[in-house]
């Protein structure tokens, strides 16, 4: 018997994947741990594959929960370090330097590095996963939106002891569009 479990052991290692025993209590844990946090501090660096070339980002994000705005500020490349982002519900507003500009965001949020960030925080605090496993020694959750112009995926991968994000990889329509690997992640209670 001990020999079968011990194979059972080295053939889950070897795979490096095994499904949760209950997702949908992980999944809910993992929702209240977002929603609970009174800050978010992030800092991601994302590589980008929207067009025909890549481009690599890092951007330094803060959620404050009593407000219920974020602050995002682009720290790499530096052709555009320095510009921020405060976010405010739907609303966004880029400054650099002195000037400011009111904008909205594209009709497919959370598809691009500017509003990755807002919408992997809100799928971690809101959205139901469609799929929950563990990978690597990481929890991983599966989020999917379907609509008229085809299938958005978020793959997130967590710290199982504090759910602090580490990595995140964004497909639309079965290709990956971003990769975001984070280099910090402190959810303050």
């Amino acid at each position: 018997m001990k020999r079968i479990w011990s194979s059972l052991l080295v053939v889950s290692l070897l795979c490096g994947c095994c499904a949760v025993s209950d997702p949908t209590q992980l999944a809910a844990a993992v929702q209240e741990a977002y929603r609970g946090a009174q800050t978010i501090e992030l800092i991601l660096n994302i590589t980008s594959n929207l067009d025909e070339y890549a481009m690599e980002y890092q951007i330094q994000y803060t959620y404050h929960k009593d407000t219920n705005t974020a602050e995002l500020e682009i720290q790499k490349p530096e052709s555009v370090a320095g510009i921020r982002a405060v976010i405010a519900g739907e609303d966004y507003v880029f400054c650099y330097d002195d000037a400011e500009l009111e904008t909205a965001m594209p009709d497919k949020k959370g598809l691009t590095p500017a509003d990755v960030t807002t919408y992997l925080l809100h799928d971690l605090q809101t959205g139901v996963p469609k799929q929950v496993w563990q990978e690597n020694g990481h929890i991983a959750l599966r989020y999917e939106d379907t609509g008229e112009e085809g299938t958005a995926v978020k793959e997130v991968y967590l710290q199982p002891d504090s759910f602090a994000l580490t990595e995140a990889h964004i497909y639309t329509n079965g290709k990956q569009i971003m990769d975001c690997t984070v280099q910090h992640c402190a959810l303050q209670p």
